[in-house]
């Protein structure tokens, strides 16, 4: 099982898919941190270099996520286990 395990990384650091797998496992790291009902009221719109996009279409949830966003986006690093997230814009 390990050496499937390290065939795979070694496979996906050559190709230098790090950051698509991470942008890929984005939705449940998001659904994690924030619970899966918020989860269900948000939508993730983009990420790209860095920079997270959520709409948030509930002014009372935006407000709250939005006083949340270091929070957030230490907490969604922490998963990753590096530093992807530089910023998380709440619309």
């Amino acid at each position: 099982m390990h050496e499937l395990r390290d065939i795979l990384r070694s496979f996906i650091k050559s190709r230098h898919l790090e950051g698509e797998l991470l942008k890929a496992r984005l939705p449940a790291y998001w659904e994690d941190v924030v619970g899966k009902g918020l989860a269900a009221r948000t939508e993730i719109k983009s990420f790209e270099n860095g920079v997270l996009r959520i709409h948030v279409p509930e002014a009372p949830w935006r407000s709250e996520l939005t006083l949340r966003r270091e929070e957030l986006r230490l907490s969604l690093n922490l998963r990753a286990g590096e530093d992807f997230v530089r910023e998380i814009i709440i619309r």
